[in-house]
C-alpha cells in the first residue's frame, strides 16, 4: 500500500505492476489512525484482480510479521445465556447522552444523570459505611 488519494481510495502497487501506483477496491476496513499507519509503513497488502485484470486490484487484507500488541479488550457475549460481559484493565464507562455510569478498578461506581430513577418490587436497599442524600 503506497498511499491513498482525496477520495479516501487506497493506492497500491506492485512487483511487475506495468502502470504504477494504482486506485485499489478494499473489503478491509480501517479505521483512519490505521490506514494512516498502514500508508506510513507502506504495509504489504493481499490483492486480487477485479476479473483478472491486473489494473484493478482489490486489497482483501493486510499483511502484518506480527501482531500489535495493543489490541483491544475482547468483548464476550452470550446471547443464549443472556448475558454480556465487558472487562477494563482500570475505568469501564457506559455513556448515552447526558447519562453515564462509571465502573472503576478500585471498586468505586458512579451513575450520572439528569434525573435517576430506582425502582423495586421489593425492597430498595441503600447500604454503605455512611449514606449521604444531599
Amino acid at each position: 500500500m503506497v498511499g491513498h488519494n482525496e477520495q479516501g481510495r487506497l493506492l497500491v502497487d506492485y512487483a511487475g505492476n506495468p502502470f504504477g501506483p494504482l486506485r485499489a477496491r478494499t473489503t478491509v476496513v480501517l479505521a483512519p489512525d490505521e490506514l494512516r499507519r498502514a500508508v506510513e509503513e507502506q504495509c504489504a497488502v493481499l490483492l486480487l484482480f477485479e476479473e483478472g485484470d491486473p489494473g484493478r486490484p482489490i486489497v482483501v487484507g493486510l499483511l502484518r510479521d506480527e501482531v500489535p500488541v495493543t489490541s483491544p479488550v475482547p468483548v464476550e457475549v452470550e446471547a443464549d445465556g443472556r448475558r454480556v460481559e465487558v472487562e477494563a484493565a482500570d475505568e469501564l464507562v457506559l455513556r448515552c447522552g447526558a447519562a453515564s455510569l462509571v465502573l472503576r478498578r478500585n471498586g468505586r461506581v458512579i451513575i450520572r444523570g439528569t434525573y435517576v430513577e430506582t425502582r423495586s418490587k421489593g425492597v430498595n436497599r441503600i447500604k454503605g459505611g455512611s449514606v449521604l442524600i444531599n
